[in-house]
């Protein structure tokens, strides 16, 4: 056993003695999560970038082609971007590793957590540069190590096209950009401990979904490849579902979601080999302007 795993391991024991009751009374008290409360869910379908330089990558990201939900949320406050000036923002993704139709919460597939920013260290300055007012004018970042076979430990970040719809607030002009065809996400991978970004999936976003209270992504959900390791990762398991379990105790609306055996209709797009893909412009743009330190 590795490191890594081992290190995981302890997180998830300390994280079951210490932090999940915590978690449980706040996200109960909050009737909500305690980070990233209030989100929007969107199905989607991924394939592989184009680009992709080696054979780990990709064949990691066929494991990774097919449908897929993608949760888009604020970091600390409940409102929808109308009124928050300050706050960092969240992606959750499930990707189901499959063509639809997918179960709502099935096994088998892989979980990640991003956020907007891209380490600890760099938090208070990654959240002031964040824009809350746009889900698509940010980068996001796993901040904790990954791990892919054949490859090693990985950095894993999401960047975004379609920012600037013209909604007036984030959850509108996430939608304006889905019905306008220009929202995607690239899912990018780099050895851990460096700079290195190489494409490894993009994320095509399709309609929106209420299953904002249903979907329950979990961080040991590894079932494309991708491990998370580390002490960090492990951390987060058991206060994730103490979240879930309170906010299924005290909803703090009536349930819309789906029940969690119900199946989505996503469209098979053939994803899994499509490789000839058109990338939308915005992504070689924004990526530049990334690397000067902008956005």
């Amino acid at each position: 056993m590795s490191r890594g795993r081992i290190y995981y391991g302890l997180g998830v024991f300390f994280g079951l003695v210490l932090l999940s009751w915590v978690f449980f009374l706040l996200s109960f008290l909050r009737r909500a999560r305690f980070f990233h409360p209030t989100g929007v869910v969107y199905t989607a379908t991924a394939y592989p970038a184009p680009g992709l330089a080696s054979v780990v990558g990709m064949e990691a990201a066929e494991r990774l082609s097919g449908c897929a939900l993608v949760r888009f949320s604020g970091g600390i406050f409940k409102q929808h971007g109308t009124a928050v000036r300050t706050d960092s923002l969240g992606l959750g993704v499930r990707f189901h590793g499959k063509p639809g139709p997918c179960a709502t919460n099935e096994r088998g597939g892989q979980d990640l957590f991003l956020v907007s920013f891209h380490s600890f260290g760099a938090i208070a300055h990654d959240i002031k540069a964040t824009n809350p007012g746009d889900y698509l004018a940010n980068t996001y970042w796993a901040i904790t190590p990954y791990e892919v076979k054949g490859f090693g430990q990985v950095s894993l970040r999401i960047t975004a096209s379609g920012s600037g719809a013209p909604g007036s607030s984030r959850d509108e002009r996430l939608e304006d950009a889905v019905q306008a065809g220009t929202a995607s996400l690239r899912l990018e991978m780099a050895p851990w401990g460096t700079n290195d970004y190489q494409p490894l999936a993009d994320v095509r976003l399709e309609s929106r979904v209420e299953l904002e209270d249903e979907l329950r992504l979990t961080p040991h959900a590894a079932g494309c490849g991708l491990r998370p390791i580390g002490f960090l990762q492990g951390l987060r398991v058991f206060p994730y579902a103490a979240s879930h379990l309170a906010r299924r105790l005290r909803p703090e609306t009536p349930r819309r979601a789906l029940r969690p055996g119900t199946r989505l209709t996503l469209p098979d797009s053939g994803a899994s080999h499509r490789t000839n893909v058109n990338v939308p412009p915005a992504f070689s743009s924004r990526n530049e302007a990334r690397e000067r330190g902008v956005g």
